[in-house]
């Protein structure tokens, strides 16, 4: 395993936790608490919602872990892992900065895509280090490569 695999595999699963940990888990148990620990705008229909958005980070964060393991086997899971964070990432800043909510939910949007972006870089590590694998292997007679 090379140590861009590795690394990009304690991020994905540090990603996890932090999502099932500090946020579905939440929301699905005390939403009202963490609305108003955080001083977000909502209550009433808002935490039935909020605890549907907690079930449904809680399973798409579980579909992150393959990618994190073998982004290579699991290339879709890996890149579907970093875009997602992005888009969720993005659509925080968005709230604050074009629909005027409270800038309480900069700090999502903040983490999110700085998250996005460190972990995309390592998975675009990985593929580059992949490529220059195989090439170094086709370039290398069956004689030679068996011979390293």
């Amino acid at each position: 395993m090379n140590k861009f695999v590795k690394w990009f595999n304690i991020a994905i699963f540090i990603g996890v936790l932090i999502n099932i940990l500090g946020m579905a888990l939440p929301f699905i148990f005390a939403p009202q608490w963490y609305l108003d620990w955080f001083g977000l705008p909502g209550g009433g229909g808002s935490v039935i919602w909020m605890r549907q958005a907690g079930l449904l980070l809680f399973f798409i964060s579980i579909l992150y872990l393959p990618g994190g393991r073998d982004p290579m086997r699991y290339s879709l899971n890996a890149k579907f892992a970093v875009l997602v964070r992005m888009v969720i990432g993005s659509y925080w800043l968005w709230l604050v900065f074009v629909e005027g909510q409270t800038r309480a939910f900069l700090i999502f949007g903040i983490l999110d895509c700085v998250y996005a972006v460190f972990n995309g870089i390592l998975l675009w590590l990985i593929i580059k280090n992949a490529e220059f694998s195989a090439d170094w292997t086709l370039d290398k007679s069956p004689t030679e490569v068996s011979s390293n």
